[in-house]
Protein backbone atom coordinates (compact mmCIF):
# COMPACT_ATOMS: atom_id res chain seq x y z
CA UNK A 1 0.00 0.00 0.00
CA UNK A 2 1.21 3.32 -0.41
CA UNK A 3 1.99 5.25 2.67
CA UNK A 4 -1.45 6.24 4.20
CA UNK A 5 -4.83 5.78 2.78
CA UNK A 6 -8.41 7.35 3.96
CA UNK A 7 -11.84 6.68 3.18
CA UNK A 8 -15.67 6.92 4.53
CA UNK A 9 -18.50 4.86 4.43
CA UNK A 10 -21.96 5.68 4.96
CA UNK A 11 -24.42 5.03 7.37
CA UNK A 12 -28.09 3.88 6.55
CA UNK A 13 -31.52 3.15 7.46
CA UNK A 14 -33.11 0.02 6.29
CA UNK A 15 -36.45 -1.38 5.23
CA UNK A 16 -37.91 1.68 5.50
CA UNK A 17 -41.10 0.30 7.01
CA UNK A 18 -42.64 -2.03 4.50
CA UNK A 19 -39.68 -3.43 2.22
CA UNK A 20 -38.31 -5.37 5.19
CA UNK A 21 -34.73 -6.87 4.29
CA UNK A 22 -35.13 -5.85 0.40
CA UNK A 23 -34.70 -1.46 0.64
CA UNK A 24 -32.51 0.84 2.53
CA UNK A 25 -31.33 4.38 1.85
CA UNK A 26 -27.80 5.49 2.97
CA UNK A 27 -27.00 8.77 5.05
CA UNK A 28 -24.55 11.17 5.98
CA UNK A 29 -23.05 9.69 8.47
CA UNK A 30 -20.05 8.42 8.36
CA UNK A 31 -17.15 5.78 9.21
CA UNK A 32 -13.67 7.47 8.36
CA UNK A 33 -10.68 5.27 8.48
CA UNK A 34 -7.20 6.01 8.11
CA UNK A 35 -4.66 2.99 7.41
CA UNK A 36 -1.30 3.83 7.13
CA UNK A 37 2.28 1.19 7.47
CA UNK A 38 2.83 0.25 11.50
CA UNK A 39 5.47 -1.59 12.78
CA UNK A 40 2.51 -3.25 15.06
CA UNK A 41 -1.15 -3.37 14.85
CA UNK A 42 -2.30 0.08 16.23
CA UNK A 43 -5.70 0.58 16.15
CA UNK A 44 -7.13 4.64 17.52
CA UNK A 45 -10.83 5.05 17.57
CA UNK A 46 -12.59 8.20 17.86
CA UNK A 47 -15.82 10.04 17.26
CA UNK A 48 -19.02 8.64 18.70
CA UNK A 49 -19.23 5.79 21.50
CA UNK A 50 -15.43 5.60 20.59
CA UNK A 51 -14.90 3.93 23.86
CA UNK A 52 -16.71 0.86 22.62
CA UNK A 53 -14.66 0.62 19.69
CA UNK A 54 -12.01 -2.18 20.70
CA UNK A 55 -8.45 -1.24 19.76
CA UNK A 56 -7.16 -4.84 19.29
CA UNK A 57 -7.67 -7.64 16.87
CA UNK A 58 -11.29 -8.38 18.30
CA UNK A 59 -12.30 -5.24 15.91
CA UNK A 60 -14.82 -5.60 13.83
CA UNK A 61 -13.26 -3.56 10.63
CA UNK A 62 -9.91 -5.81 11.19
CA UNK A 63 -11.53 -8.70 11.64
CA UNK A 64 -13.22 -8.63 8.41
CA UNK A 65 -10.23 -7.93 6.75
CA UNK A 66 -7.86 -10.48 8.59
CA UNK A 67 -10.92 -13.21 7.05
CA UNK A 68 -10.75 -11.75 3.62
CA UNK A 69 -7.04 -12.37 3.79
CA UNK A 70 -7.36 -15.60 4.94
CA UNK A 71 -9.45 -16.90 2.30
CA UNK A 72 -7.05 -14.97 -0.65
CA UNK A 73 -4.03 -17.24 1.33
CA UNK A 74 -2.99 -13.74 2.33
CA UNK A 75 -1.81 -12.30 5.30
CA UNK A 76 -2.27 -8.64 7.00
CA UNK A 77 0.70 -6.29 7.03
CA UNK A 78 0.73 -4.40 10.04
CA UNK A 79 -0.71 -1.37 9.82
CA UNK A 80 -1.70 1.76 11.82
CA UNK A 81 -6.06 2.07 11.73
CA UNK A 82 -7.10 5.29 12.47
CA UNK A 83 -11.56 5.10 12.85
CA UNK A 84 -13.18 8.17 13.51
CA UNK A 85 -16.68 7.02 14.01
CA UNK A 86 -20.17 9.33 13.42
CA UNK A 87 -22.68 6.23 13.46
CA UNK A 88 -23.99 5.20 16.82
CA UNK A 89 -23.51 1.28 17.53
CA UNK A 90 -26.20 -0.94 17.66
CA UNK A 91 -29.37 1.78 17.24
CA UNK A 92 -30.51 0.60 13.48
CA UNK A 93 -28.12 2.87 11.25
CA UNK A 94 -26.14 0.23 9.94
CA UNK A 95 -23.07 0.30 11.80
CA UNK A 96 -22.31 -3.52 11.35
CA UNK A 97 -22.19 -2.68 8.15
CA UNK A 98 -20.17 -0.20 7.55
CA UNK A 99 -17.70 -1.17 9.66
CA UNK A 100 -18.16 -5.20 7.10
CA UNK A 101 -17.84 -2.47 4.18
CA UNK A 102 -14.50 -0.81 5.69
CA UNK A 103 -12.82 -4.18 6.65
CA UNK A 104 -13.54 -5.23 3.10
CA UNK A 105 -11.57 -2.19 1.64
CA UNK A 106 -8.98 -2.03 4.50
CA UNK A 107 -7.77 -5.56 2.92
CA UNK A 108 -8.04 -4.08 -0.76
CA UNK A 109 -5.72 -1.01 0.06
CA UNK A 110 -3.31 -2.56 2.36
CA UNK A 111 -2.83 -5.93 0.25
CA UNK A 112 -3.56 -4.09 -3.10
CA UNK A 113 -6.15 -6.74 -4.36
CA UNK A 114 -9.20 -6.11 -5.01
CA UNK A 115 -12.66 -8.09 -5.03
CA UNK A 116 -15.14 -8.60 -7.47
CA UNK A 117 -18.61 -7.95 -5.89
CA UNK A 118 -19.49 -11.71 -6.11
CA UNK A 119 -16.28 -12.17 -3.49
CA UNK A 120 -17.08 -8.73 -1.68
CA UNK A 121 -20.46 -10.21 -0.86
CA UNK A 122 -19.79 -13.60 -0.10
CA UNK A 123 -16.79 -12.19 2.48
CA UNK A 124 -19.60 -9.40 3.84
CA UNK A 125 -22.22 -12.25 4.56
CA UNK A 126 -20.08 -14.29 7.15
CA UNK A 127 -20.61 -11.41 8.95
CA UNK A 128 -23.90 -10.33 8.63
CA UNK A 129 -26.29 -11.66 5.55
CA UNK A 130 -28.47 -8.83 4.83
CA UNK A 131 -27.61 -7.07 1.62
CA UNK A 132 -29.77 -4.23 2.48
CA UNK A 133 -27.62 -2.59 4.50
CA UNK A 134 -24.17 -3.70 2.89
CA UNK A 135 -25.49 -2.89 -0.54
CA UNK A 136 -26.45 1.28 0.64
CA UNK A 137 -22.75 1.54 2.87
CA UNK A 138 -20.92 -0.01 -0.33
CA UNK A 139 -22.75 2.20 -3.31
CA UNK A 140 -25.07 5.03 -1.92
CA UNK A 141 -27.81 5.91 -2.37
CA UNK A 142 -31.12 4.13 -2.28
CA UNK A 143 -31.14 0.42 -2.61
CA UNK A 144 -32.98 -2.93 -3.25
CA UNK A 145 -31.54 -5.36 -2.93
CA UNK A 146 -32.13 -9.33 -2.79
CA UNK A 147 -29.86 -12.83 -2.65
CA UNK A 148 -31.12 -15.39 -5.63
CA UNK A 149 -31.56 -18.71 -5.45
CA UNK A 150 -27.74 -19.22 -5.86
CA UNK A 151 -26.61 -17.09 -3.38
CA UNK A 152 -25.70 -14.15 -5.73
CA UNK A 153 -26.85 -10.54 -4.18
CA UNK A 154 -29.05 -8.50 -6.52
CA UNK A 155 -28.53 -4.61 -6.32
CA UNK A 156 -30.13 -1.72 -7.82
CA UNK A 157 -29.15 1.51 -7.13
CA UNK A 158 -31.80 4.03 -7.27
CA UNK A 159 -31.77 8.07 -7.25
CA UNK A 160 -34.04 9.60 -4.23
CA UNK A 161 -35.94 12.35 -5.10
CA UNK A 162 -35.22 16.28 -3.77
CA UNK A 163 -37.89 17.89 -1.84
CA UNK A 164 -37.31 15.67 1.47
CA UNK A 165 -35.74 16.37 4.61
CA UNK A 166 -34.49 13.19 6.57
CA UNK A 167 -34.78 12.58 10.42
CA UNK A 168 -33.15 10.18 12.80
CA UNK A 169 -34.55 10.15 16.22
CA UNK A 170 -32.01 8.17 18.03
CA UNK A 171 -32.96 6.77 21.82
CA UNK A 172 -30.62 6.59 24.50
CA UNK A 173 -30.53 2.78 24.92
CA UNK A 174 -29.18 0.19 22.20
CA UNK A 175 -31.38 -2.88 20.95
CA UNK A 176 -29.21 -5.72 19.51
CA UNK A 177 -30.88 -6.84 15.98
CA UNK A 178 -30.23 -10.67 17.09
CA UNK A 179 -33.16 -9.31 20.24
CA UNK A 180 -35.11 -7.45 17.46
CA UNK A 181 -34.91 -10.82 15.29
CA UNK A 182 -36.14 -12.94 17.90
CA UNK A 183 -39.25 -11.32 18.56
CA UNK A 184 -40.40 -11.77 14.86
CA UNK A 185 -43.16 -15.00 14.23
CA UNK A 186 -42.30 -17.71 11.85
CA UNK A 187 -44.40 -16.98 9.49
CA UNK A 188 -47.45 -14.40 8.42
CA UNK A 189 -50.53 -14.04 6.63
CA UNK A 190 -51.15 -13.75 3.11
CA UNK A 191 -52.96 -10.48 3.70
CA UNK A 192 -50.03 -9.11 5.56
CA UNK A 193 -47.56 -10.27 2.70
CA UNK A 194 -49.63 -8.26 0.23
CA UNK A 195 -49.94 -5.39 2.62
CA UNK A 196 -46.05 -5.04 2.89
CA UNK A 197 -45.81 -6.12 -1.23
CA UNK A 198 -48.02 -3.05 -2.12
CA UNK A 199 -46.23 -0.63 0.15
CA UNK A 200 -42.97 -1.45 -0.53
CA UNK A 201 -43.80 -0.50 -4.28
CA UNK A 202 -45.42 2.58 -3.21
CA UNK A 203 -42.56 3.68 -1.31
CA UNK A 204 -40.28 3.28 -4.05
CA UNK A 205 -42.28 4.79 -6.70
CA UNK A 206 -42.52 7.81 -4.23
CA UNK A 207 -38.82 8.19 -3.29
CA UNK A 208 -37.93 8.05 -6.58
CA UNK A 209 -40.65 10.30 -8.22
CA UNK A 210 -41.12 12.60 -5.27
CA UNK A 211 -44.60 12.19 -4.88
CA UNK A 212 -44.29 12.17 -1.18
CA UNK A 213 -47.85 12.00 -0.45
CA UNK A 214 -47.64 8.42 -0.98
CA UNK A 215 -44.57 7.95 1.05
CA UNK A 216 -46.87 7.95 4.35
CA UNK A 217 -49.20 5.13 3.26
CA UNK A 218 -45.74 3.38 1.61
CA UNK A 219 -43.77 3.34 4.66
CA UNK A 220 -46.57 1.34 6.53
CA UNK A 221 -45.48 -2.28 7.73
CA UNK A 222 -47.01 -5.26 9.57
CA UNK A 223 -44.33 -7.45 8.84
CA UNK A 224 -42.02 -6.36 12.09
CA UNK A 225 -42.80 -3.21 13.32
CA UNK A 226 -45.76 -4.47 15.31
CA UNK A 227 -43.72 -7.48 16.87
CA UNK A 228 -40.59 -4.77 17.51
CA UNK A 229 -42.67 -2.48 19.21
CA UNK A 230 -42.89 -4.08 22.33
CA UNK A 231 -39.12 -3.46 22.88
CA UNK A 232 -38.98 0.17 22.32
CA UNK A 233 -41.45 2.22 24.37
CA UNK A 234 -43.57 4.39 22.53
CA UNK A 235 -43.21 3.52 19.35
CA UNK A 236 -46.69 2.19 18.33
CA UNK A 237 -47.44 6.02 18.97
CA UNK A 238 -44.51 7.47 17.14
CA UNK A 239 -45.49 5.38 13.75
CA UNK A 240 -49.44 6.61 14.28
CA UNK A 241 -48.00 10.44 14.33
CA UNK A 242 -49.96 12.91 12.38
CA UNK A 243 -48.52 15.85 12.02
CA UNK A 244 -48.20 18.74 9.15
CA UNK A 245 -45.02 18.29 6.63
CA UNK A 246 -44.89 14.62 7.34
CA UNK A 247 -43.60 12.82 4.24
CA UNK A 248 -43.06 9.12 5.94
CA UNK A 249 -42.59 7.49 9.47
CA UNK A 250 -40.94 3.91 10.62
CA UNK A 251 -38.22 2.05 12.28
CA UNK A 252 -34.74 2.17 11.19
CA UNK A 253 -33.36 -1.14 10.42
CA UNK A 254 -33.60 -3.13 13.63
CA UNK A 255 -33.94 0.14 15.93
CA UNK A 256 -34.49 1.72 18.12
CA UNK A 257 -34.01 4.90 16.07
CA UNK A 258 -36.70 6.10 14.09
CA UNK A 259 -36.36 7.42 10.70
CA UNK A 260 -38.84 10.03 9.39
CA UNK A 261 -39.00 12.37 6.03
CA UNK A 262 -40.32 15.69 6.28
CA UNK A 263 -41.01 18.95 4.02
CA UNK A 264 -37.66 20.69 5.10
CA UNK A 265 -39.35 23.62 6.64
CA UNK A 266 -41.34 21.15 8.95
CA UNK A 267 -38.17 18.44 9.90
CA UNK A 268 -37.40 20.21 12.79
CA UNK A 269 -40.94 20.37 14.62
CA UNK A 270 -40.82 16.54 13.20
CA UNK A 271 -37.93 15.63 14.73
CA UNK A 272 -39.11 17.36 18.42
CA UNK A 273 -42.55 15.69 18.03
CA UNK A 274 -41.29 12.17 18.02
CA UNK A 275 -38.84 13.17 21.13
CA UNK A 276 -41.60 14.45 22.85
CA UNK A 277 -43.23 11.07 22.79
CA UNK A 278 -39.96 9.13 23.86
CA UNK A 279 -39.65 11.20 26.65
CA UNK A 280 -43.27 10.75 27.74
CA UNK A 281 -42.37 6.71 27.14
CA UNK A 282 -39.68 7.31 29.42
CA UNK A 283 -37.21 7.53 27.34
CA UNK A 284 -34.55 10.30 26.38
CA UNK A 285 -33.81 10.55 22.53
CA UNK A 286 -32.37 13.06 20.44
CA UNK A 287 -32.95 14.42 17.13
CA UNK A 288 -30.77 15.04 14.50
CA UNK A 289 -31.25 15.96 10.32
CA UNK A 290 -29.77 13.69 7.76
CA UNK A 291 -29.17 14.02 4.03
CA UNK A 292 -29.13 10.93 1.52
CA UNK A 293 -25.59 9.97 1.10
CA UNK A 294 -25.19 9.45 -2.50
CA UNK A 295 -21.96 8.16 -3.13
CA UNK A 296 -21.53 5.24 -0.61
CA UNK A 297 -17.99 4.35 -0.08
CA UNK A 298 -15.46 6.70 -1.40
CA UNK A 299 -11.83 7.33 -1.24
CA UNK A 300 -10.67 10.72 0.69
CA UNK A 301 -7.14 10.20 0.36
Amino acid sequence: MKNRSQFRVPASTANLGAGFDALSLALDRYLTITVEPSPALEIVPSGIESEKIPRDATNLIYRVAARVAEHRQRSLPPFRMSIHNEIPLARGMGSSASAIIAGIQCYELLLDDALDEVELFQRAFEFEPHPDNLAAALYGGLISAAVDARGRTLVARLKPAEGAQGIVVIPSFELSTEKARGVLPASYSRADAVFNLQRSAMTIAAMTTGKWELLREGMRDRIHQPYRAKLIPGLEEILDLDLPGLFGIALSGAGPTVFAMAAPARAEAVGHAIVAVFEKNGVSAASHPVRVDRTGLVALV
